[in-house]
């Protein structure tokens, strides 16, 4: 190979490697994991899509650390922002959320990535946005879905929910937020040890949330035993009747904002 031709692939080498570091850069110092200490927004005026979107609110809420970009683009589209062709690590985006009676709340929301192309940071600007909203969440979970049989001490599976349901609270913002955890059992048994029992979970699934960063100050609990029935199911325990009960074991978390 001639000197020549020599100089011009490292010519080449040299600006692929330019063109690939400015296609993942950031603009928020992005580690590793995917964090940031300072989430630096784009002005709007240099989005692609100035005009924003109007999210499923739903799907919104259900972007959380982990999920893929494909997933993403399936819950929320593609980002307003041209940020990179290759391994991108920083997607933001324009939201615009309808308030009746009101003019529309617009909102800048952002999502970082680890090196695994996975996301992990997840912000809004202002941070309190959802908050704004004034719209109460529900989210219903089977017991067993939770914690083991007859026990208070969550599962694997019972971590990981929690644990995204903290993410989820997360993203909606903390600002005049109330969450209540409510347990409830079926009848079997004594009702002073489904009371129990139910109150043990929902302080089982605060705990955990606090330790995932939700202040403890804004989480109550409460346990309602047997008393609150979804379904009626006569007689003696067996197979047939417990199975028939499940939809009574389950934990509520009601988010309130004020």
């Amino acid at each position: 190979m001639s000197k020549k031709l020599m100089k011009i692939n490292m010519l080449v080498s040299v600006c692929a490697l330019l063109l690939l570091s400015g296609c993942t850069r950031s603009i928020s110092q992005i580690d590793k994991q995917g964090q940031t200490a300072e989430p630096v927004f784009p002005a709007v005026s240099s989005a692609v899509r100035s005009e924003g979107s109007y999210p499923n609110v739903d799907a919104l809420m259900n972007v959380k650390p982990g999920m893929t970009k494909a997933q993403l683009y399936e819950l929320i589209g593609v980002p307003h922002f041209k940020e990179g062709v290759f391994r991108v690590k920083e997607w933001d985006y324009i939201f615009h959320f309808p308030v009746e009676g009101q003019e529309d709340i617009t909102c800048q929301f952002k999502v970082l990535f680890d090196n695994q192309m996975k996301a992990q940071g997840i912000y809004f600007l202002p941070q309190n946005c959802l908050s704004k909203l004034k719209a109460p969440i529900q989210r219903e979970l089977r017991s067993e879905a939770l914690f083991p049989f007859a026990s208070a001490t969550l599962s694997y599976s019972g971590i990981a929910q929690v644990s995204a349901l903290a993410a989820e609270l997360k993203v909606i913002g903390l600002e005049g937020v109330r969450v209540l955890v409510l347990g409830h059992t079926d009848r079997i048994g004594k009702p002073v040890d489904n009371q129990k029992l139910s109150q043990d979970r929902a302080d089982a699934v605060k705990r955990l949330l606090t330790i995932q960063g939700i202040p403890a100050s804004i989480i109550d609990t409460r346990g309602l035993g047997d008393s609150e029935p979804r379904v009626d199911c006569p007689g003696r325990k067996s197979n047939a009747v417990i199975a028939c009960l499940a939809p009574n074991r389950r934990m509520t978390v009601d988010v309130v904002i004020h």
